[in-house]
C-alpha cells in the first residue's frame, strides 16, 4: 500500500510540473540582452560620464574667447594732517563702476594641452562604455547559460525518476508473482526516493539561477519561466586574436597618454603668460567728489594695457612636480605590461580549456549510447532472472551520471566561449 501511495505522489508531482510548463512564459537570450541594456545603471552612468567630458571640453573652449566682467566698488581713506595716507596716492578713496575685458594672448600652450587631455579622457570613456557593454553581455550570457543548464538538469533528473518509476513497476509485478524478493522492492524504492531529492535540488538550483539572471537584467522573472535555447556545441572554432587591441590595454594606453600630458603641463609652468586687459566705465576719487560741481572731473573713460607674468622662482616646486608625474607615467607603463601578460595568460588558458572540453564531450557522448544499452540490457536480464536489482540500479545511476557530465561539459564549452568573446572584444 505504501508503494502505491508513492506512485500516486510521483504521478501527481510530474503531472503538476507538466501542466505548469504549459502556462509558463518564455525568455530567450536576445530578450535578456535587450532588457539588460535597457535597465543597466552602469551603461547610464557611462553615458553621463561621456556627456560630462564633452561639456568640460566645450567649457575649456570658452576660455580662449574674451572674458567680460562688471566691477563695482567704493573705498574711503582719511587724508592728513590728522591721520591718513598720502593724498596723492589715496585721493581720499575711490568710487568705481567698470566693464573689464581680459583676453589671453599667449598661455604657453597650456589650453591646447588641457584640450588634448579632455579629448583623451573622452576617448578613454568611450572605451570604458564599450567595456561596460561587453561585461554586461558576458554577465547575461553566463547567467543565461547557467539558467539553461539548470533547466535541462531538471528535465534530466525528471527523466531519471521516470526510468526508476518504470523499473519500480516491473519490480512490483515480479514481487507480486514471487519472482523477486522484498529487498529488491526496497532498494528500488530507496533509489527512487533519492532521485526525487535530486530532482527537488535541481528545481531549487533552477529557481536560484532565475533570480540571479533577474538581478542582472533588472526585470523580475517568474520561477515558472522557460528559457529558449540549446547548449549544443555549434559555436565553431574561435579565431586567433591580437590582444594588443583589447579594451583593457587601450584604456591603459589612454591612462599613459594622459599622464604624459600631465608631465608636459608641469613643464609649461615655466612659460610666460601674456594677456590683453581693458576696461571702460566710471573711476573717480573721493577728493573729486569734494570739489564743486563745476570743478569736478567727469570721470567716465577707459584704459587698455598688456599684462605679462613671468615665473622666476618657486623653490623647485615645478621640477618636483615634473619628476613626480614622470614616475607616475613609469608606474602606469609597468602596470600596462603586467595587464598584457595577464590577459595573454587568460586567453591561452581559456583556449586550452575550450579545446579540452570539446574533446571531453566527444568521449562522453561515445559512452552515453553504451550506458543506455547497458541499462536496457541489464533491466531485461533482471526481468528474466539473469541479473540482480543492484546491477540494474547501478546501470541506471551510471547512465544518469554520464548525462549529467555531458550537460556540465556543454555548460563549460559555452561558458569558456563567452569568456573568450569577452577577452577578444574590440572597440569597433
Amino acid at each position: 500500500m505504501r508503494v502505491n501511495r508513492r506512485g500516486i505522489f510521483f504521478g501527481l508531482l510530474l503531472g503538476g510540473v507538466c501542466s505548469s510548463a504549459q502556462a509558463q512564459d518564455t525568455l530567450s537570450l536576445e530578450r535578456c540582452l535587450t532588457l539588460a541594456v535597457e535597465n543597466s545603471p552602469a551603461l547610464r552612468s557611462a553615458d553621463s560620464e561621456i556627456r560630462s567630458a564633452q561639456l568640460a571640453q566645450s567649457e575649456l573652449g570658452t576660455t580662449k574667447l574674451p572674458q567680460l566682467k562688471l566691477s563695482l566698488g567704493t573705498a574711503y581713506a582719511p587724508i592728513p594732517p590728522a591721520f591718513g595716507y598720502d593724498p596723492i596716492i589715496s585721493n581720499g578713496g575711490e568710487v568705481a563702476g567698470q566693464i573689464v575685458l581680459t583676453q589671453s594672448l599667449y598661455d604657453g600652450g597650456v589650453r591646447s594641452l588641457k584640450s588634448d587631455q579632455l579629448e583623451n579622457d573622452r576617448e578613454r570613456l568611450a572605451r570604458e562604455q564599450r567595456r561596460a557593454e561587453r561585461d554586461l553581455v558576458y554577465e547575461v550570457k553566463t547567467a543565461f547559460i547557467e539558467a539553461l543548464r539548470a533547466q535541462q538538469e531538471v528535465v534530466l533528473q525528471r527523466s531519471s525518476m521516470d526510468q526508476l518509476a518504470a523499473y519500480l513497476a516491473l519490480v512490483q509485478r515480479l514481487y507480486s508473482g514471487g519472482s523477486v524478493g522484498y529487498t529488491d522492492l526496497l532498494k528500488t524504492q530507496v533509489q527512487l526516493s533519492s532521485a526525487s531529492v535530486f530532482y527537488q535540488k535541481a528545481l531549487e538550483r533552477s529557481a536560484a539561477m532565475k533570480y540571479t539572471l533577474a538581478a542582472i537584467i533588472g526585470t523580475p522573472i517568474d520561477t515558472a519561466t522557460h528559457f529558449i535555447g540549446s547548449l549544443e556545441d555549434t559555436l565553431g572554432n574561435q579565431p586567433e586574436s591580437d590582444l594588443r587591441s583589447s579594451l583593457e590595454l587601450e584604456i591603459a594606453a589612454f591612462d599613459i597618454s594622459r599622464s604624459n600630458l600631465d608631465v608636459e603641463l608641469a613643464r609649461r609652468e615655466r612659460t610666460p603668460v601674456l594677456s590683453f586687459v581693458g576696461d571702460a566705465g566710471y573711476l573717480s576719487s573721493i577728493q573729486n567728489y569734494q570739489l564743486s560741481a563745476a570743478d569736478r572731473v567727469k570721470a567716465l573713460g577707459y584704459s587698455v594695457g598688456i599684462a605679462m607674468e613671468v615665473p622666476i622662482m618657486n623653490w623647485g616646486a615645478t621640477e618636483l612636480r615634473i619628476e613626480e608625474r614622470e614616475l607616475a607615467t613609469d608606474i602606469l607603463r609597468s602596470r600596462q605590461e603586467l595587464l598584457r601578460r595577464s590577459l595573454l595568460a587568460g586567453y591561452q588558458r581559456t583556449k586550452l580549456g575550450l579545446a579540452n572540453a570539446r574533446t571531453r564531450l566527444h568521449s562522453i557522448r561515445a559512452s552515453i549510447a553504451s550506458a543506455e544499452e547497458n541499462f536496457l540490457l541489464t533491466k531485461s536480464k533482471y526481468a528474466g532472472g539473469g541479473a540482480l536489482a543492484i546491477e540494474v540500479l547501478a546501470a541506471q545511476q551510471l547512465l544518469t551520471d554520464i548525462k549529467l557530465d555531458e550537460l556540465q561539459t556543454l555548460d563549460d564549452i559555452h561558458s569558456l566561449a563567452v569568456k573568450l568573446e569577452q577577452l577578444t572584444t574590440k572597440y569597433h
